[in-house]
Formats: C-alpha cells, sequence, structure tokens
C-alpha cells in the first residue's frame, strides 16, 4: 500500500488515501511514515481521508481520527478531511459526502485501506443496515453502541486500489464467506470488496 502510493505522488500524481479505524491505524501510520521517507516534497499531493467515523463530537473518545492521533500519525504537508465537525448527524454527513465528492473529482488515484468485522462489514457498513442500499457517497445511522457514518456503495464505486487487513481468529469465518461464497451485500457487505478493480486481502486466517 505505502508502494502505491509512493510511487503515484512520485509521478505527480494527486491521491486520495481513505483510512479505516481500528486494528488498522497502526498499520496505517506504519505505511505514512514509509511514504514520507520515499516521496519529500511530493507529499503535498497527497489528501487524507476516511472510510467511516464514530459520531460524536470532535475528539470524542470513539473516534477514529482521534485513534490517529494518538498514535502520531503525520499529517504534516498533507490535506485532511476528517468527518466530525461538531455538527448535528445530518449536517455531518451531507459535508461528508460534499467532500468525498470534491476529493474524487480532484484526485487523480483513489486508494482505501480497510478491515473486516467478524460480522462481515467493512466500513461502516454493518450487516442488515440501511447504508448498504444508499444512493448518497455518506451515509449516518445508530448501531448500538454506536451512531455511524460510512461512505457507501457509490462512494466505492470511486476506488481504484483497495487494501484488506484482517487478522485473528475472529474473523475467520468471515473470511472464509467472502473467499468461498457469493453472498449479497445485506448479508456481508464485505463482498463488496470484488467488485473493486484491484483488490488485495492481508490476513493470518487464509
Amino acid at each position: 500500500m505505502a508502494e502505491k502510493i509512493s510511487s503515484e505522488l512520485l509521478r505527480n500524481k494527486k491521491v486520495l488515501w481513505l483510512i479505516c479505524g481500528g486494528s488498522n491505524i497502526p498499520l496505517a501510520k506504519e505505511a505514512m511514515d514509509r511514504v514520507r521517507a520515499q516521496v519529500g516534497g511530493h507529499i503535498k499531493n497527497l489528501t487524507i481521508g476516511q472510510t467511516d467515523e464514530r459520531f460524536g463530537p470532535v475528539g470524542h473518545k470513539d473516534s477514529n481520527w482521534l485513534q490517529m492521533q494518538e498514535v502520531h500519525f503525520n499529517f504534516g504537508d498533507v490535506q485532511t478531511l476528517p468527518i466530525l465537525q461538531n455538527k448535528s448527524l445530518e449536517e455531518t454527513v451531507s459535508e461528508y459526502a460534499a467532500g468525498l465528492e470534491v476529493a474524487f473529482k480532484e484526485n487523480e488515484v483513489v486508494v482505501a485501506q480497510f478491515g473486516i468485522g467478524a460480522d462481515g462489514h467493512v466500513a461502516g457498513m454493518l450487516p442488515h443496515t440501511g447504508g448498504i442500499h444508499a444512493e448518497e457517497l455518506a451515509f449516518g445511522y445508530e448501531s448500538a453502541p454506536f451512531v455511524r457514518i460510512t461512505m457507501t456503495p457509490p462512494a466505492f464505486a470511486h476506488i481504484d486500489e483497495a487494501y484488506t487487513f484482517a487478522f485473528g481468529e475472529a474473523k475467520k469465518d468471515a473470511i472464509e464467506k467472502l473467499q468461498t461464497q457469493e453472498l449479497t451485500l445485506e448479508e456481508e457487505p464485505c463482498q463488496i470488496l470484488k467488485e473493486l478493480p484491484f483488490s488485495f486481502f492481508y490476513s493470518d486466517q487464509l
């Protein structure tokens, strides 16, 4: 993933990198450190965004963006698209969708980093939730214990290359279904990863 981002930046391409939360954040931090070491001043052509977020005030304890800050992810000299803006859920979702639309138009390469959940969710799209059928680029909804904001299938259609990292025995069943079955997105949202032009999957359970 770092090599892909670096190579495109060194070709003077504008790159949008969408990052998920959870256990993927230390991987993203390591990748960012590698990118910086390779591209020098070309880093200014990189934009960092999010695949999903847990709604609340900026910096709340469950925020994916806060987790990135806590591992000292280096945002220096890059453009950023954090989801949370200290606004209502409706306004936040609307502005996130608008930000994605602009970013997709302004960047030449879109790279996304995902994990998957034990239930087969990807980004903030959980099984049997409305975001799977959304026509907009973003969707917000309540799914205990969080109110979630997520990119949707229309946003996935803009991804050029995806890198998915899923580790631990708890993910084994979901990974096996992804690998061997053709389920609906309603049943297992991570099946959408098969629809992308280039989709790389890393796991200790395969």
